[in-house]
């Protein structure tokens, strides 16, 4: 089950992102990776942009930190090699 926090839903409002868009990004990423504080994050590319989606796995279930979206030169910063 995904569940997005007060956070994540106010970001994808400003940044028109759809829960649709965010599902596939955790389920079926180009790439993820671990990040701080035991998250990980994953991407996809929608156009000429990428989401990513910053989130916590605990017994099958995803919490949703917060969902970005960023350029190529960005998402290398966040440690995705596989651009």
């Amino acid at each position: 089950m995904i569940k997005l926090t007060p956070h994540a839903l106010i970001r994808m409002q400003e940044r028109k992102i759809s829960f649709d868009q965010v599902e596939e990004v955790i389920k079926n990423p180009e790439e993820a990776v671990n990040v701080k504080h035991g998250r990980k994050a994953s991407y996809r590319r929608y156009g000429d942009k990428f989401i990513v989606a910053i989130y916590e796995e605990d017994n099958g279930d995803v919490k949703v930190i917060t969902v970005l979206k960023v350029d190529e030169r960005r998402l290398r910063r966040y440690g995705f090699s596989r651009i």
